[in-house]
């Protein structure tokens, strides 16, 4: 029997982190240190490579460290490997998990982003935890893709769709998945999906085929993303240095303010198409179906209505659709890649 071989891919964050004079910062050598608590703990039979291309907190992270990121595993011999663990923070964990789900979905090998509560030392830390299980999933599962694994605070070791990984909670530290419905958990070693409607099932995982680019991806187009709140002044927003595309998101109904003031979402797209910026809307349940009143007053002014798809995971699409060189960029944002839209 073949001895497993997982290639590694340190990038810091907090499972990278050691604690100094109440100070929490990445350190060089923590990422080895994971490697040695993990053997000393499982004593497994897997055999481990490991690359360093970044090493910062990943609220430092930008799409300068995406675009590293996605030429460092280009650059990986993947008929090497059984799977690829790439530990990170987790501020931005679900947007790196997100470019990556389009950027590599269609490997042959499965492909883990995982991270840390607290800095390893501490005892309350889940990044062994984490790393474990993203092991027993490459090593077990038969199935591959990028995947989300971390474990939540009643000790479930949850798998999520990293096209569909949300950002975490700010008081318990959660993560949760767009739709609310998890991919599934690692129980007694195994991955157990969860079924449901919302779901791929385990067939679609195992059989999915989609690789749309082959080109090198420079992130330099910038998309500019906005969240809603009553009384946002968009008189605010002047441009001096324009973006390609704008991402605003809507509240949960699809709607958003249409009041005639610095407020008005209408006058804003407008004043935005009127410049040459691709203004997106997320999210839409279903645009065929009956609207409010201000979401069609919204969509007459030519803003290009997204459906059933999270923030983190349209941000980081538009941030490849407007950086590679093979599609238009509304064709490549409205294709399925990886399961990121919703069924209806």
């Amino acid at each position: 029997m073949f001895m497993k071989k997982i290639l590694v891919i340190f990038t810091g964050g907090t499972i990278g982190s050691r604690i100094q004079n109440s100070t929490i910062d990445v350190d060089d050598s923590t990422g080895y240190y994971l490697l040695k608590l993990y053997q000393e703990k499982y004593n497994t039979d897997v055999e481990f490579d490991t690359i360093q291309p970044i090493n910062i907190l990943s609220e430092n992270c930008t799409p300068n460290h995406w675009e590293k990121l996605y030429k460092t595993i280009n650059q990986v011999e993947m008929d090497r490997y059984n799977g690829i663990i790439i530990t990170h923070g987790t501020d931005t964990l679900p947007y790196t998990s997100a470019i990556l789900s389009f950027l590599f979905h269609h490997t042959e090998i499965p492909i883990v982003i995982t991270g840390s509560n607290h800095a390893l030392e501490i005892e309350e830390s889940n990044g062994l935890d984490n790393f474990n299980s993203s092991v027993e999933f490459i090593t077990n599962s038969g199935i591959r893709g990028v995947y989300t694994i971390y474990q939540s605070n009643s000790k479930k070791n949850i798998v999520y769709l990293s096209s569909r990984i949300r950002e975490a909670d700010s008081y318990n530290d959660q993560f949760y998945s767009f739709g609310g419905i998890d991919l599934g958990e690692i129980k007694d070693g195994c991955f157990k999906i969860n079924k449901n409607r919302i779901n791929p099932t385990m067939d679609e995982l195992v059989e999915h085929r989609n690789k749309l680019l082959d080109c090198d991806i420079d992130f330099k187009n910038q998309v500019f993303a906005i969240k809603p709140y009553p009384g946002l002044d968009y008189n605010f927003f002047n441009f001096e240095h324009k973006p390609k595309a704008i991402l605003h998101s809507l509240y949960h109904s699809g709607t958003g303010c249409i009041s005639d003031s610095s407020s008005s979402l209408p006058k804003f797209v407008k004043k935005c198409k009127d410049e040459g910026i691709d203004f997106y809307l997320i999210s839409f349940k279903n645009i065929d179906s009956d609207l409010y009143v201000t979401s069609r007053e919204i969509l007459k002014y030519g803003a290009i209505p997204l459906q059933n798809i999270s923030f983190e995971a349209a941000y980081a699409k538009l941030n490849i659709a407007y950086n590679q060189k093979i599609l238009p960029p509304q064709d490549y944002i409205e294709k399925e890649l990886f399961f990121e839209f919703l069924p209806q």
